[in-house]
């Protein structure tokens, strides 16, 4: 859904995540030019109306109380979208406004036993004069921006209740929890701005990064935060990317020789002869760094190699890994091309032989993780099909492939099958893999004007929560990290992750998990003025 996007000074970051606030009654607006507004349940003749209710929601919050992050001096504002969801649609337009109420900061303190200050009005800005219109048919009303500014204002925790007028005693209302905060040097290393936060222990997260786009080391500066619902203050630090999986390593063909060669592009070479830049940082903080190999679309890959070609492969692989110290391999075979003209048929042993090999030439101390994805992988379940091999004896983890910047994020559990969340790819367990080593989510991130930012339709954001109260593995794949879409702002990829970690706070019934905890994310180096998010595209 889109709207019009208020223009103003600085930078916007927009928050993205779905949202379940307090319910409301409507005022109903006629289709005049001058727009008049009767009382809810009458008609302009005067006919009673069957009772119509709606919500207001926020992008940036399941529930009524949405944490706001400012920085002391700096001039990006911070902008919230909030929209109005009717119970049903109507024959004629439905016109709510929404304004600040500062008089609802004492009450708000008093309820609970915080002594927040409030937010003043000129640090906030409604667009299209606070007013959501829902059109004759719909359900949702377009985007209303709400835009904050960190001007003029001292550190501390601001409210702003935005409230609906109504007639109503208790109109719905959305509590702005504004954080301001001076710029904190020790979040970072001395003297190279890198996140001194520890690594995240709730959660085992693995970033994909395409080193033809990003420098790797982007992956070290996305970290999360919970907050109390009730005084927004932090509870939990963390850094993310335990695992970080670089591309483009390639399956490649020498017809000449008739040989299977491990293919990492120029870009994947450049990072790793380059580490002390891109690579060093990170494992010093115990970040696992490993290569993601796929297929090259010669009709050669992991599903048709003859034996001595698996042992030349493999043999490559490790000089590889050994000369640039890397943590581990990630096979994901895709986009090999089989069926092309010359090559040979895919079979069921040539790929779990390869990942027998890998293992015993990378050893024990190394990662070794798969991608279940089509068939190259489907009959992993069955022995008698892979040549007596359990493959789930010699990887680490594996987790699903099914990951699509134009679906909604898909869940799926080979283990079980009656599941709070709805799978909607079927997949078997490999043989001799538990299911706490099966990654069950892999996330895609995407675009600023998609709706599966928000999910109208509960599609992901629904599973998530089944997901999320009873997870099997605790093993979360982010898919490529995708680079800011303006200068300074965090949109992108640190959206969606914020996007994903706040929906994963809350059940089926819109409840809190974690004791009142609330996620939001960690200011990165955006908020320094000598580096921006862009620092991270591709610089040679």
């Amino acid at each position: 859904m889109k709207g019009n996007i208020m223009k103003h000074t600085g930078f916007i970051r927009l928050f993205r995540g779905a949202a379940f606030g307090c319910a409301a009654t409507l005022l109903l607006v006629g289709c005049t030019e001058e727009p008049i507004s009767y009382g809810a349940g009458q008609e302009p003749d005067g006919e009673a109306l069957e009772t119509v209710s709606g919500t207001l929601r926020s992008r940036r919050s399941l529930r009524d109380r949405i944490p706001v992050r400012l920085v002391e001096g700096y001039e990006d504002d911070v902008a919230d979208q909030i929209y109005y969801r009717l119970n049903t649609t109507t024959s004629q337009p439905v016109t709510v406004t929404v304004s600040p109420d500062l008089s609802l900061v004492d009450t708000y303190n008093d309820a609970n036993q915080t002594n927040l200050q409030p937010l003043p009005i000129e640090n906030v800005i409604l667009g299209n004069g606070g007013a959501l219109t829902v059109s004759a048919g719909a359900v949702f009303s377009e985007p209303l921006e709400v835009v904050f500014s960190a001007k003029n204002l001292s550190p501390g925790t601001y409210l702003l209740p935005l409230s609906l007028q109504s007639d109503e005693t208790n109109p719905g209302v959305l509590y702005y929890g504004i954080t301001v905060r001076e710029f904190d040097d020790n979040l970072f290393q001395q003297g190279d701005n890198s996140l001194e936060i520890p690594l995240d222990t709730e959660w085992t997260t693995v970033f994909y990064i395409n080193t033809s786009e990003a420098q790797a080391q982007y992956a070290d500066y996305v970290a999360w935060e919970k907050q109390d619902i009730n005084d927004f203050q932090n509870v939990y630090r963390a850094s993310l990317g335990n695992i970080i999986v670089l591309r483009i390593a390639q399956v490649d063909y020498d017809d000449a020789m008739h040989r299977v060669l491990f293919a990492p592009t120029s870009d994947l070479f450049y990072t790793l002869e380059h580490s002390d830049k891109y690579i060093a940082q990170m494992k010093d903080k115990g970040r696992k760094i490993c290569v993601c190999i796929e297929g090259a679309g010669k009709g050669i890959g992991f599903c048709n190699m003859t034996d001595a070609q698996i042992a030349d492969f493999v043999s490559q692989v490790k000089v590889f890994v050994e000369t640039y110290d890397l943590d581990g391999i990630n096979l994901w075979d895709r986009g090999a091309g089989y069926g092309k003209e010359g090559m040979p048929a895919m079979n069921t042993t040539s790929y779990p032989k390869l990942i027998k090999a890998m293992r015993e030439a990378l050893g024990k101390d190394r990662l070794l993780t798969v991608v279940d994805y089509e068939e190259p992988t489907e009959y992993f379940y069955d022995t008698s099909a892979t040549g007596g091999i359990a493959v789930g004896d010699y990887i680490d983890y594996a987790w699903h492939g099914y990951v699509s910047e134009d679906e909604p994020v898909v869940f799926c559990n080979p283990y079980n099958s009656n599941t709070l969340y709805v799978q909607r790819v079927q997949r078997k367990p490999f043989a001799g893999l538990e299911e706490e080593r099966y990654g069950n989510v892999n996330v895609p991130f995407y675009a600023a004007n998609s709706n599966l930012f928000m999910d109208f339709d509960g599609a992901w954001i629904y599973d998530l929560s089944g997901w999320g109260e009873n997870p099997t593995c605790n093993l979360i794949v982010f898919n490529d990290l995708k680079l800011p879409e303006a200068v300074v702002t965090e949109q992108g990829c640190i959206d969606m992750l914020d996007n994903f970690f706040m929906n994963l706070s809350y059940d089926y019934d819109g409840n809190q998990l974690f004791n009142s905890i609330v996620v939001t994310r960690i200011p990165g180096i955006y908020r320094n003025s000598s580096k921006n998010y862009d620092t991270f595209a591709k610089d040679w």
